[in-house]
């Protein structure tokens, strides 16, 4: 009895692993010990010498459980019947089979009308054969996502699976989507079958300028690390846009590539009446573009590239909305990074590739920065970094910048290096004192002053000085779940002096420049990317910073509250200003509970209390069954409008969606433009879950003074989420 249970354990075991391996991609398992056969009724004929299992058959060898009616097992040829249905179940897998019969000595398994799967994959077979650890399936549908009429699917004639390689070798087989078959395929081979063969998004819509329209975005997901793919659009008024596609990511299989990223492109005549854009630039004729993003990790060396080649500011708000949202100002640019313990060592380059952008070029930018060390054992850190750039700034006929004098370009080359040291002192637990003092060289290869070259040097001394006080609370409250409160204060001074800074700066080519912040502006002269363009640096800074916590429920603490105000006290600040007291900077963040935050950023002219910057945000999300965001910009006034230009802006937005049910979610943006006194972008619509493959988004679009897609607009958008 023992040598058939023993037998029955090794039928049952090459039963279950080819089978499972073949339609999931299950690794080889160890044999369990033991097994456990049960049966209402065990029988041992003496006429043909079989073993009769009937009624209730299950049989457990470790992670598997075979349950069926009837089991007939033949020691003499080492043969087992099944001519009853049975289930396989084994971890997360389950198959149905009308019926299987095991051949011991050639230690093959035949099982008829095979159903079943896992996870995204589900099976339906006429036959399936097996043999050791491979496995074949003949009149096979795969089905990714429960089977249903919206299902993506495919049918082959045969499929075979090589457990040693892990790879299922597909003969001739058609793609169908909702029992349709749409794309026939060759016979080919991939690893770990468990996610459709293609990616696919698929937007109908109509658009006043451009007529009706179906965009379509295609990747092919036969591979582990590469997508390729392209985008085919065709527009009734505009013609046809087409152009390839690439996602990869190599990172996750151990590929010395280490590298990954995304690539789209398109071209299109444009043959619609769009008018001109921003920039007063035509909108009719070639248009195109080209956005590639990547990050690599080669032996040590971070390699990040962004490239967006726009044949005008307006292709992808007209072709790709959903990317125009995500990137409204493209930046070209190419970083590789070595970073060390000790110090990094980078090479960076940014270019202009786009005629309607104004762009600081580094043609490129050498830097070597060295970590904060300590000398010896004195307490002093020092800092060093040195650079060396190759400058280039050529305004854009269609930007609505000129440069000085009437130039066409600037260039320049710099080398630039700082030497610094710092000093923390403690005084105590609360107290930190930390004396600042530093020297910048730069020299200019190429000034204003034709074949003639500067140099300058810099210094600065300051300190910064902070202390940490801090207090608790045993208050409590259920509806915020807060246990118990606690108070950071952290006062802030610093104090910065950088004598003469203005020094050559008519020789200088000023391509570096100053930039309006909506924040607190740097101070200390280690930091400041502007070392074109300086101006007066004798300043302290008064900051009071704010923190609240809780105990988490988890571990740690939660932080309930963060608010921080700055303000600075100056001698000066430009040629002409008098003015002594910086905008006062106030930072507001509030997060009571997870499905609750609330953010405003507030910069005030302390002179007439007016506001010059406004930024309010609050979010309330209820895990994914409703959502809803509000907020504003605001940027009223710059009191430098001769240099940095006028900018006023008053808006207000509003995101929200909400899951109806298990199928329908329904969603809405708003925006409204004070100034205009208009709700510039109006998107209501329906999110639709077809089955267990498909999300299907119904869209109305009204917008008014943004760009040049105005009005009345309608979209559909069909994407395959089963992965």
């Amino acid at each position: 009895m023992l040598k058939r249970l023993q037998l029955l354990r090794c039928a049952a075991l090459v039963a279950v692993f080819p089978t499972c391996a073949a339609l999931a991609s299950a690794a080889d398992e160890p044999q369990p010990a033991g097994t456990v056969i049960d049966a209402d009724d065990i029988r041992l004929s003496e006429e043909d010498g079989k073993q009769y299992f009937t009624g209730n058959v299950w049989i457990s060898v470790g992670d598997m459980l075979l349950r069926t009616d009837e089991l007939i097992f033949n020691s003499a040829e080492k043969s087992a019947s099944i001519p009853t249905p049975l289930v396989l179940d084994f971890k997360d897998l389950r198959f149905v089979m009308a019926s299987a019969d095991y051949d011991g000595s050639a230690r093959a398994l035949r099982a008829e009308r095979v159903r079943g799967g896992r996870g995204n994959v589900f099976l339906e077979g006429d036959r399936i054969n097996a043999s050791g650890q491979n496995a074949s399936i003949h009149g096979g549908s795969f089905y990714f996502g429960e089977p249903h009429w919206s299902s993506v699917s495919f049918t082959t004639d045969g499929l075979a699976y090589d457990s040693e390689t892990d790879y299922l070798n597909v003969d001739t087989a058609a793609f169908r989507v909702a029992g349709v078959p749409l794309i026939p395929l060759p016979p080919f081979s991939v690893k770990r079958f468990e996610r459709p063969p293609v990616r696919l998004r698929f937007s109908p819509g109509e658009n006043g300028n451009a007529g009706y329209f179906v965009r379509t975005t295609t990747h092919l997901t036969l591979w582990d690390s590469f997508e390729p793919g392209m985008l085919l659009d065709f527009y009734e008024r505009s013609g046809v846009l087409a152009g390839p596609a690439l996602a990869y990511d190599t990172s996750k299989n151990g590929s010395w590539l280490n590298a990954f990223g995304d690539f789209q492109s398109g071209y299109i005549n444009d043959t619609a009446n769009r008018g001109h854009d921003l920039y007063r630039q035509n909108l009719t004729g070639p248009r195109g573009f080209i956005n590639w993003t990547h990050k690599q990790n080669l032996a040590g060396l971070e390699l990040s590239a962004s490239i967006h080649r726009w044949s005008d500011s307006e292709v992808l708000r007209n072709f790709r909305p959903s990317i125009f949202d995500k990137n409204q100002n493209p930046d070209n640019f190419v970083e590789v990074v070595f970073p060390t313990d000790f110090y990094y060592a980078s090479a960076f380059t940014r270019f202009q590739l786009n005629d309607f952008q104004n762009v600081q070029q580094r043609l490129p930018e050498l830097r070597f920065d060295l970590q904060p060390v300590e000398l010896w054992n004195t307490g002093i850190y020092q800092d060093f970094q040195a650079s060396y750039a190759l400058l280039r700034e050529e305004p854009s006929p269609q930007y609505d910048f000129a440069l000085p004098h009437g130039e066409k370009y600037k260039e320049s080359s710099r080398a630039n290096f700082y030497y610094g040291w710092r000093r923390p002192v403690k005084f105590g637990d609360a107290l930190t004192f930390t004396p600042v003092a530093g020297v910048m060289s730069t020299y200019y290869g190429i000034t204003n002053e034709a074949d003639k070259s500067y140099s300058r040097t810099l210094g600065q001394i300051g300190f910064d000085m902070q202390a940490i006080v801090s207090g608790t609370s045993s208050f409590q409250n259920e509806t915020w779940n807060i246990d118990g409160l606690r108070h950071v204060l952290r006062p802030v001074l610093q104090y910065r002096y950088i004598p003469n800074p203005t020094q050559g700066q008519g020789r200088i080519p000023a391509i570096d420049r100053e930039i309006y912040f909506a924040r607190p502006g740097i101070i200390d002269l280690s930091d400041m990317r502007a070392i074109d363009e300086l101006y007066d640096e004798h300043v302290f800074r008064i900051g009071l910073e704010n923190l609240f916590q809780t105990r988490s429920s988890d571990y740690g603490s939660r932080e309930l509250v963060e608010f921080n105000i700055y303000q600075d006290l100056r001698k000066s600040y430009r040629p002409g200003d008098s003015r002594t007291l910086s905008d006062n900077f106030m930072e507001l963040t509030v997060r009571p509970a997870p499905w609750l935050s609330f953010s405003a950023f507030h910069r005030m002219d302390v002179y007439d209390f007016s506001t010059n910057a406004l930024n309010l945000s609050a979010t309330i999300t209820d895990g994914d069954a409703f959502a809803l965001s509000v907020g504003t910009t605001y940027l009223h006034k710059n009191p430098y409008e001769d240099v940095f230009g006028s900018k006023r802006i008053r808006q207000y937005y509003a995101r929200t969606n909400y899951r109806l049910n298990e199928e329908f979610t329904v969603f809405g943006e708003w925006r409204f433009d004070d100034l205009i006194n208009v709700l510039t972008d109006q998107l209501y619509g329906v999110r639709q879950r077809l089955g267990n493959s498909w999300e299907i988004e119904y869209s109305i679009r009204y917008r008014q003074n943004a760009g040049s897609d105005n009005n009345f607009s309608f979209g559909v958008s069909l994407a395959l989420v089963t992965f």
